[in-house]
């Protein structure tokens, strides 16, 4: 098992510090999201964790080894991939190896986001421990140290880890681009799962933090931009409870902030772009006899955007999504039915009328997926979908999760 996951972290050494570019007749990638994925408007349902899955992930993310891969189309040119990859591995009484590689994919955000974090944590008593992690990045600039404290039960199902993470900590001092970090970025980073009896839980986890504020001074050294200032904040609380015969239950909510402003060098390219999005939603899943599963959902989701400057604009979005998934039973595997709809609710209005638009169409697919459990710590999903009232291809999907 060790070598897998030697190879997944070498992989991620390999990823480079993104460099971004603007000019005025490039697509602007921050408005991905806005329509270019509109045929794709449940990606949130259709590539969305089953519960149970979900549920184990949370219970077990400080117990063991974890690996969970999600990909599916989201445009008819991108894929979005997330990849979740936690390391817990004993090195003695005391001692402990810690490590998460993460990668948000474009689902719920402007940019791709990947971020390892590898280092130590120390036992202090029975159930608290203190912890230290850094990313290893060959640029020294973009290097984060993150330190906090945990707590845990006895079987470490059931955690509470808080810390505090320096983003970017060697920024003014080690940067080629002669910039100046004004405001350095921090953040509280949290991961939380308090069990309530039996059957109730409380998950949460979230990065909220102050940003940063940087200046480009040497034109020399950097041609393009001047000045930029960035803040992204995330976090999430799901309340799960177990029932009776295999029913499972689930409500939660996300919220996610992306700010970006920048000045550049070229008249006429400055910008000051937000974008807030809240999803809030509901689950459920049922056993009905031994071989029937059903697996429903519905949520919300709301977006708030605007730039001002470089393509000025606002923004809204309102959907309300809902699905209901059946899965037929075998004692290893599964094929599921699914009907998926909703009716995103958007404008995007512009200075120059020619360049805005709205939409208000209920749109709906059918899924058809099948799933393998190899052994109870390791199980796959592929699906398809196909738009129904857009008449095109809706997108397929694979699913890994695996403890180990």
């Amino acid at each position: 098992m060790i070598r897998p996951v030697l190879t997944v972290l070498a992989a991620t050494f390999l990823i480079p510090y993104p460099v971004f570019a603007q000019s005025a007749g490039d697509r602007w990638d921050l408005l991905d999201g806005y329509d270019f994925d509109l045929l794709y408007v449940h990606s949130l349902l259709n590539y969305s964790y089953d519960l149970e899955w979900q549920a184990n992930w949370e219970r077990r993310r400080f117990v063991a080894n974890a690996l969970r891969v999600n990909t599916g189309s989201v445009s008819s040119d991108q894929l979005l991939t997330d990849i979740d990859l936690n390391l817990n591995v004993a090195l003695n009484d005391k001692w402990r190896f810690v490590g998460q590689f993460t990668r948000m994919g474009f689902r719920r955000r402007q940019v791709r986001e990947d971020q390892l974090m590898l280092g130590l944590e120390r036992a202090m008593g029975e159930s608290s421990a203190i912890f230290v992690t850094v990313n290893p990045e060959f640029d020294k600039s973009t290097i984060d140290v993150e330190v906090g404290y945990a707590w845990y039960g006895d079987d470490r199902e059931q955690y509470l880890r808080v810390g505090v993470r320096a983003e970017d900590m060697n920024w003014t001092k080690k940067n080629v681009l002669g910039s100046e970090q004004t405001e350095d970025p921090f953040k509280l980073v949290w991961a939380a799962r308090i069990e309530f009896g039996d059957k109730t839980w409380l998950y949460s986890e979230g990065k909220f933090g102050t940003g940063y504020e940087r200046i480009f001074a040497d034109p020399d050294l950097s041609p393009d931009i001047a000045a930029e200032d960035r803040l992204e904040n995330m976090a999430e609380i799901r309340l799960g409870r177990r029932g009776d015969n295999g029913e499972l239950w689930s409500v939660f909510v996300e919220y996610f902030d992306f700010e970006e402003s920048r000045v550049y060098r070229t008249p006429g390219l400055d910008y000051d772009f937000t974008n807030r999005q809240i999803n809030g939603g509901i689950e459920h899943i049922r056993l009905i006899g031994e071989r029937h599963r059903l697996r429903l959902l519905a949520q919300f989701v709301d977006v708030q955007g605007s730039s001002r400057g470089f393509l000025e604009h606002d923004y809204e979005r309102q959907d309300i999504l809902a699905g209901a998934f059946y899965e037929y039973l075998w004692p290893s595997s599964g094929a599921s039915l699914a009907y998926v709809a909703g009716r995103p609710d958007f404008t995007f209005d512009a200075n120059d009328p020619d360049e805005s638009f709205a939409g208000s169409n209920y749109t709906d697919k059918v899924i058809v997926g099948w799933r393998y459990t190899f052994t109870e710590n390791a199980e796959i999903r592929v699906s398809v979908a196909q738009e129904i009232s857009n008449g095109g291809f809706g997108g397929g999907a694979v699913q890994y999760q695996m403890f180990f």
